[in-house]
């Protein structure tokens, strides 16, 4: 943790840093952890001792193609300039303030199709409608095209008409990644500033030599060693790839300037492998002066909001992160309905 020698600012940021810890467990949350336990791990462990065989990654989302569409929700496609997102908005939201968000999935698998139930609950609980990018994945392009293509997503928001303090950008996981490496390049790249940012078990440090996290022994989806292995991973993936002759850049938020990010709210479980990664963050950013709530949830899974209305803890884990949507916009007073609808913006795209 980086504080001054004042004794003051040293006890202001050790206040600050404990997080909100959210202890009841419901018996669905206990079923989804057996599930994950059992039905996902191991797959997890396979993958790690042979990471560079060509998994059949693209199947999870494939399949959940199959999955009913949300109810009360309209859904359109956007083409984006290197990928495929989708704009969503809930029966009866207003278009004052947009969301931007990123699937996670560890830059290798999910997509569109696994996140649309949780999208559409964002979209009713912050009273707005939420683009949703299907971004370029590993291994074919490196995590500099993801990026790319979170940015090409929130610059079309800022064309249809979102401005400054209107979007917040979002994700989980690796799309927690996304949401910060997004909001860093958004000044390089002369945007408006972001309202805020949310993530969600968020991956924050893809370095190959990162020690002293990743340990978690109780985390029902990932080994206490995949993080790691992971790092590793990417840093070879990434050697393999190159932009105009050059391996892809590849960059880890809590080593980057944090001082001009927007309020950030953080949720993750208690005993999940990236708890690290999420405290980290919360360090560098409160340490910065950048407002930021962790939220920790016992006896919850990775990323445990993409349940979306399957569990109790994952409604009230949305139901906040709407709450703080509508309040890092409502500075602006924007009128309920002054943005386009999903059937203009989807005009605009066209």
């Amino acid at each position: 943790m980086t504080v001054t020698s004042n004794g003051e600012r040293v006890k202001h940021v050790s206040a600050q840093r404990t997080p909100s810890l959210h202890r009841a467990v419901s018996l669905r949350s206990r079923a989804v952890l057996l599930g994950a336990r059992f039905g996902v791990k191991p797959f997890v462990s396979a993958w790690m001792a042979a990471p560079g065989l060509p998994w059949p990654t693209g199947w999870v989302d494939e399949a959940a193609r199959w999955l009913p569409r949300p109810r009360h929700t309209q859904i359109g496609e956007i083409v984006l300039p290197h990928c495929r997102a989708e704009w969503a908005r809930a029966e009866r939201s207003g278009t004052a303030r947009a969301i931007l968000y990123f699937h996670g999935g560890a830059f290798l698998t999910c997509g569109l199709n696994t996140h649309r139930a949780l999208v559409s609950c964002l979209s009713r609980s912050a009273d707005a409608p939420v683009l949703s990018v299907g971004y370029r994945m590993l291994p074919r392009y490196p995590i500099s095209s993801a990026v790319a293509d979170a940015l090409d997503g929130y610059r079309w928001l800022c064309e249809t008409g979102y401005g400054d303090g209107d979007i917040v950008v979002a994700g989980d996981s690796a799309g927690g990644y996304l949401a910060f490496m997004t909001a860093l390049s958004i000044p390089a790249v002369g945007l408006p500033k972001p309202a805020g940012v949310v993530a969600i078990s968020p991956l924050t440090d893809i370095r190959p030599d990162r020690a002293g996290r990743g340990k978690a022994a109780r985390c029902s989806v990932f080994p206490p060693q995949a993080a790691a292995v992971f790092a590793r991973y990417v840093a070879r993936a990434q050697s393999r790839i190159t932009v105009d002759g050059e391996p892809g850049p590849l960059a880890s938020p809590v080593a980057e300037d944090v001082r001009d990010l927007p309020p950030v709210m953080i949720h993750a479980g208690a005993d999940e492998l990236l708890r690290g990664d999420a405290e980290l963050m919360t360090d560098r950013l409160r340490a910065s002066g950048v407002p930021c709530d962790l939220h920790l949830w016992q006896g919850q899974v990775h990323a445990f909001a993409v349940a979306a209305h399957a569990t109790p803890e994952s409604r009230r884990a949305i139901g906040m992160i709407g709450q703080f949507v509508q309040d890092v916009t409502a500075h602006h007073h924007s009128p309920r309905n002054r943005r386009p609808s999903t059937t203009t913006a989807l005009a605009v795209a066209s």
